[in-house]
């Protein structure tokens, strides 16, 4: 009996602690938004964005939402079949017209009307997906917790590290302009990133000057060279490739945190850096602008970057998304950093 007395003491003096938390957090000072600047909630946590039929649509840890991109506001908790998901990591707008939604019970299509379900009873490694992407011919790759799949036709080939790749598993994929398929692993400490040509894997690592092993997103820019968010914990860069040379950059050259999580050019050419714990950095090829809780932005975690042909730039974190708007992204400025 002492015993379950000292267990119902404890969690009682960690829920206290925990109200007590919640009402500091909640009386603390809150930044004022700056003009032009909206902060949306709900989603919470947004770990991808996307445009798909004149909506917004936001995946994270608790599901996906549709919002309207006029005025910010909910139009719709999305369920498939009655059914939400769980876990969203990716979502991807096809040419063919439709959206794939990768999520921890598969990756999920919708044509517009119906829904779909791809999972290992399709010849999927894992029902965990952590990642999507499109394949030059129109195949849909899909990056697992243990392993990638190539899928043509209802067809799904799977790759594994025993067939090249760094990693078996893979939550990052990115189709470069030269047709190059990159497949990077963020989601465990190991990481791995390897490339295919149509027909073999190449893999690089640290040896290569790819700064930390651990990729978590992969960008390339107009100038056709290709950047890689790495890090784990508070270590990490974005490293740059041109084809030939790498180099990287930190926190002391101008990012938010060393630990970069993801990656997003603009409209105006501007690159825009995503950390784990410290906002976001830009950077405009002269200058560098760090933009986090204290000067606006609604997280400090940016997962996802989008930017709608109106020209707003919508940033989700782990606490909400900020949507920038055209007219306000010319005038940012300072603020603490």
């Amino acid at each position: 009996m002492n015993t379950w007395k000292v267990i119902l003491q404890f969690l009682l003096g960690i829920a206290l602690v925990g109200m007590v938390g919640a009402l500091v957090w909640a009386l603390l000072p809150r930044p004022k938004t700056p003009p032009g600047w909206q902060i949306i909630r709900p989603p919470t946590d947004v770990m991808a964005l996307t445009l798909y039929q004149q909506a917004i649509w936001s995946g994270g840890r608790d599901g996906v939402v549709r919002i309207d991109p006029a005025s910010g506001s909910l139009l719709e908790n999305v369920q498939a079949d009655g059914k939400g998901f769980r876990f969203v990591t990716s979502l991807l707008a096809t040419h063919d017209g439709a959206l794939w939604i990768g999520h921890a019970g598969g990756a999920s299509r919708f044509d517009g009307n119906t829904w779909s379900l791809l999972n290992t009873e399709g010849g999927l490694p894992s029902n965990h997906v952590l990642a999507l992407a499109e394949g030059s011919a129109g195949e849909l790759w899909v990056g697992t917790e243990a392993g990638l799949a190539c899928c043509r036709a209802g067809v799904c080939a799977t790759y594994k590290k025993q067939d090249g790749l760094a990693s078996d598993t893979v939550s990052v994929l990115y189709l470069d302009s030269k047709g190059i398929l990159w497949a990077g692993n963020g989601y465990s400490s190991g990481g791995g990133l390897s490339a295919w040509d149509g027909e073999t894997w190449r893999i690089y690592s640290t040896s290569d000057r790819l700064v930390h092993p651990v990729v978590n997103a992969i960008l390339e820019d107009r100038q056709g060279n290709l950047w890689f968010a790495t890090g784990f914990a508070s270590r990490g860069a974005a490293t740059r490739f041109d084809g030939t040379n790498w180099s990287s950059i930190t926190r002391a050259d101008g990012l938010a945190g060393d630990k970069v999580r993801s990656l997003f050019q603009d409209a105006s050419g501007a690159l825009w850096f995503g950390s784990e714990y410290d906002g976001v950095a830009r950077y405009d090829g002269h200058t560098w602008l760090t933009l986090n809780i204290n000067n606006g932005l609604s997280g400090l975690e940016v997962k996802a970057m989008l930017q709608t042909p109106d020209g707003d730039l919508w940033l989700g974190t782990e606490n909400g998304i900020t949507r920038i708007s055209a007219l306000a992204l010319p005038n940012l400025g300072g603020g603490p950093p």
